[in-house]
């Protein structure tokens, strides 16, 4: 089980690099992004169902990771929200994923973009 988490996470690390790339390189494209979040059923489960599985994965290897409690406490709350997310009405999840591409302007998208492939090393790393 470990192990299959160990995998887990290094999918999730692997999307958090390429969301950084995007970002750094891609802002607008990006923020399209966002704005499609959660607006059919089907896309809400592609963004959440991969998400709750790197949450629980976190939760499998807390007591081998570099940070124990952390891993534990955040993977929990990845989990919690997920369901949160899979169960509210969409119009409210995507409602504030466009009112945020709305908002956020394109130089701080740019900036964003390393600090997402700094966490995804940084996850690997840690796990």
């Amino acid at each position: 089980m470990l192990i299959a988490a160990w995998f887990v996470l290094l999918a999730a690390a692997a999307w958090l690099v390429w969301a950084g790339w995007l970002m750094a390189f891609r802002p607008a494209s990006a923020l399209d992004l966002l704005s499609r979040t959660a607006t059919t059923c089907r896309i809400n489960a592609i963004e959440q169902v991969p998400r709750l599985v790197a949450g629980a994965a976190m939760m499998v290897r807390a007591d081998v990771s570099r940070f124990p409690q952390f891993f534990a406490i955040a993977g929990g709350f990845i989990v919690a929200s997920s369901m949160v997310l899979l169960i509210i009405p969409l119009r409210w999840h995507n409602g504030y994923a466009v009112f945020w591409a709305k908002r956020i302007p394109l130089p701080a998208v740019r900036l964003i973009g390393p600090l997402s492939v700094l966490g995804g090393i940084g996850l690997i790393w840690a796990a």
